[in-house]
């Protein structure tokens, strides 16, 4: 993966304590970074396992009637995860600590889900 790619979120997250990843829906790790606690990259192990989530979470939106997805968060004892859709197969992640407040993982969700639109397209950062 080129550098462009891997560091593609990096000004987005800023300080907080966030992760981002752009996953296609065959669960192809396209952009961003995922570290464990030891350092390594974990992105591609995670892209693989959100393979076709976007599809899954349309499906159960049309199936309860509620539209259009737009994101999904989901807090867990350990951190918070945000995902939405940042092009027809293509999703963004979020996952951050539990200390993370919720309105700054949703605002960095909008704002990576616009950066890996124009990444997608193309286009400039």
């Amino acid at each position: 993966m080129r550098d462009d790619a891997r560091t593609l979120f990096a000004e987005t997250l800023g300080d907080a304590d966030l992760t981002a990843l752009l996953v296609d829906s065959k669960g192809a790790h396209l952009a961003g970074s995922y570290l464990d606690v030891d350092g390594r990259e974990i992105g591609g192990a995670i892209s693989s396992a959100l393979s076709g989530i976007g599809s899954e979470v349309e499906r159960a939106m049309h199936h309860l009637q509620l539209g259009a997805w737009k994101s999904l968060v989901i807090e867990t004892p350990v951190a918070t995860i945000a995902v939405a859709p940042a092009a027809p197969a293509a999703i963004v992640l979020i996952a951050a600590s539990t200390g993370e407040p919720h309105g700054l993982v949703r605002r960095i969700l909008d704002r990576s889900v616009a950066r890996a639109s124009r990444f997608l397209e193309g286009g400039a950062q």
